[in-house]
């Protein structure tokens, strides 16, 4: 028996359990193994074979929505590693809630130890998250036009690894995969505007070009970069302020404050971290809206968990 077929048997034995009346017990998968073995593709043959037989039974197609999940957190949360062309960089534990006659009434999804660094930096081969190459593959598009973006090897941030491309992966079809989901959960076509509008500000954020000055001491960036005018015009910020705090930083003691420069090196970390907290704080917020899509008021009965750990 193949994995998907092993899976799937075990996902039927563990919704049998929590159907039988001699046997109210919730219930949860934990999916492990090393990288590249399948764990993601398991959980979700998991979560599939939930919603098929466990269809909602009222009108608001929970099973759905449920799947729908999966397109989006791939998306903002795998990248192709040297072992697997569609890695989880973070964990993720999915409670799929059930009422007195098994059918799906919700669902809630927690996230753990996202990789932030991969923002920043990706070795040789490997590439930053899926959602970077969707949105750059889809610049060309009319709506996008003002974001300012072209293709992925253009960008440092999505270039470190060498190669943007993934084969037999069409970047531009998966995004399109990926706005269906969005709007299958109720995301609105203005929140995902500015989901597009942040991601593509973090990829203007790692063009910058901070230069050197004074023997190495200071560095600064020019007024005229095109890269930080799309920055601050897609996140509505001051231009002067960013160009200042980019390459400065404030010292706060109990009697006095000093404002100090920053070499290049400095610069670029802090402009590292930047990049890493707005993606951070944008991939909290995408599962918060999940949640919310998929939360439900009516009360549960028994639940499966499905947990995927990442590695």
């Amino acid at each position: 028996m193949g994995s998907g077929g092993l899976f799937l048997n075990i996902a039927e034995k563990l919704c049998k359990n929590a159907c039988t009346l001699l046997d109210e017990k919730n219930q949860s998968i934990i999916v492990s193994g090393e990288s590249g073995a399948g764990k993601t593709v398991s959980a979700k043959y998991a979560m599939r074979f939930f919603a098929t037989v466990g269809g909602s039974s009222s009108e608001t197609n929970i099973e759905e929505k449920v799947l729908a999940s999966s397109p989006i957190m791939e998306a903002i949360g795998n990248a192709k590693t040297t072992r697997n062309d569609n890695s989880s960089r973070f964990g993720k534990y999915i409670q799929i809630g059930f009422d007195k006659r098994y059918h799906i009434i919700g669902a809630n999804m927690r996230t753990y130890l996202l990789e932030k660094s991969r923002v920043v930096f990706q070795a040789d081969d490997e590439r930053n998250y899926h959602i970077f190459y969707q949105l750059c593959a889809a610049s060309s598009l009319p709506e996008f036009k003002d974001l300012s973006l072209t293709s992925a090897e253009d960008f440092v941030y999505t270039s470190l690894g060498g190669d943007t491309s993934i084969a037999g992966v069409d970047d531009a079809d998966d995004f399109e995969k990926t706005r269906q989901a969005f709007t299958l959960l109720g995301v609105k076509e203005s929140h995902q505007m500015a989901i597009f509008k942040i991601l593509a500000a973090i990829l203007h954020l790692g063009n910058l070009d901070i230069e050197s000055e004074r023997d190495g001491e200071s560095c600064s960036i020019s007024k005229q970069d095109e890269h930080l005018h799309n920055f601050c015009r897609l996140l509505g910020v001051e231009h002067s302020q960013m160009e200042h705090w980019l390459c400065h930083r404030k010292l706060v003691t109990t009697s006095e404050t000093y404002i100090k420069n920053m070499s290049v090196q400095q610069a670029v970390n802090a402009r590292n971290a930047l990049a890493k907290h707005i993606y951070a704080q944008l991939f909290n917020w995408i599962v918060q809206h999940i949640n919310k899509a998929l939360y439900t008021t009516v009360k549960q009965h028994s639940f499966i968990g499905v947990l995927d750990i990442y590695g």
